[in-house]
């Protein structure tokens, strides 16, 4: 079981949405190669084979499907340490942290003329997910007209002293792998240079979220927390955390909550039941986290109940 879970956890910090536990040794996620809105990939632990029942991706090893992802070094070892069968001709050669974007990155907002349809099509998107020119300004959004990241929307991540820690890459093209990510490691956090560890912060799952929500928001990027955002929590002693996570990240939600409280940090859950951060705006979203839930003892056990933790 405890074998489970873990890779159960570690899958879930690569493929949105997540996924869950199934009969035997199977685990089952939504396809990030079709996408299809019912989760059809499926993985066997024991065996370490994966299929998509939709698109019919597959492959024999669990290592061979973290490749695909672009997964960071660190879930390898953990990896390795499960199955006891360290691979290391599935690391990456990358670097263990971003050090600069894309070469092919051009930032949206300049002084030259409006032109490119990829340009064109890089705001429009950006315009229906509720981002202002105000947004890309402040986060030098920026976009890939070629190479390994054609195609995409590039929001850079910068730590507090300034530097470029991440990027995250979305495609603006239909029926596409929506995120590539640089095969990096994700043990940072996302925006930092934003942050007022004074106040309260809202954690949620991806960039645009933490856009919508605009103050003092952090995305997971998945569904963990990475070490180096817990421990600055911690020695921040932030005032209190708001997790605002989809209804399906319930148990992520719990997780990440007991976490929390086990070192005195108070945590409120908001409602999410009608739609993600960048669906609903800025004024919803400000609405939701001042009426969101305080999370005690019994509220914790209500939550794990309704996730089916126990």
């Amino acid at each position: 079981m405890e074998k489970k879970l873990r890779i159960l956890d570690l899958f879930n910090s690569l493929i949105p949405r997540g996924g869950i536990e199934a009969k035997g040794p199977e685990l089952i996620f939504y396809c990030p190669f079709c996408e299809h809105h019912k989760r059809k990939l499926q993985i066997n632990i024991d065996s370490q084979n994966w299929h998509c029942w939709v698109c019919d991706a597959k492959g024999r090893s669990v290592f061979s499907l973290a490749k695909k992802l672009n997964a960071p070094k660190q879930l390898y070892v953990e990896l390795s340490e499960i199955y006891k069968n360290y691979k290391s001709t599935f690391f990456q050669k990358d670097e263990s942290r971003v050090n600069k974007l894309p070469k092919e990155f051009q930032p949206l907002l300049s002084d030259k003329p409006a032109s490119g349809i990829t340009r064109k099509h890089a705001l429009k998107y950006l315009h229906t997910r509720g981002i202002t020119h105000a947004d890309i300004a402040r986060y030098n959004i920026g976009y890939c007209v070629d190479g390994d990241y054609g195609g995409r929307i590039i929001v850079p991540s910068y730590d507090n002293f300034g530097h470029l820690n991440y990027y995250v890459g979305r495609s603006i093209k239909p029926n596409y792998m929506k995120y590539k990510n640089p095969p990096v490691s994700k043990n940072i956090v996302v925006f930092d240079m934003y942050i007022n560890w004074k106040m309260p912060i809202v954690l949620c799952e991806g960039v645009f979220d933490a856009i919508a929500i605009k103050r003092n928001a952090i995305p997971l990027l998945g569904k963990t927390i990475s070490e180096a955002l817990m421990s600055k929590i911690v020695f921040n002693r932030v005032p209190h955390v708001t997790i605002a996570l989809d209804p399906d990240a319930m148990e992520t939600s719990v997780r990440i909550s007991q976490k929390l409280m086990k070192y005195g940090i108070k945590v409120f859950s908001a409602n999410l039941e009608d739609g993600d951060p960048s669906d609903l705006g800025y004024k919803v979203m400000t609405q939701k986290i001042e009426t969101a839930t305080s999370i005690d003892s019994y509220e914790l056990i209500l939550q794990k109940i309704a996730s089916g933790s126990i």
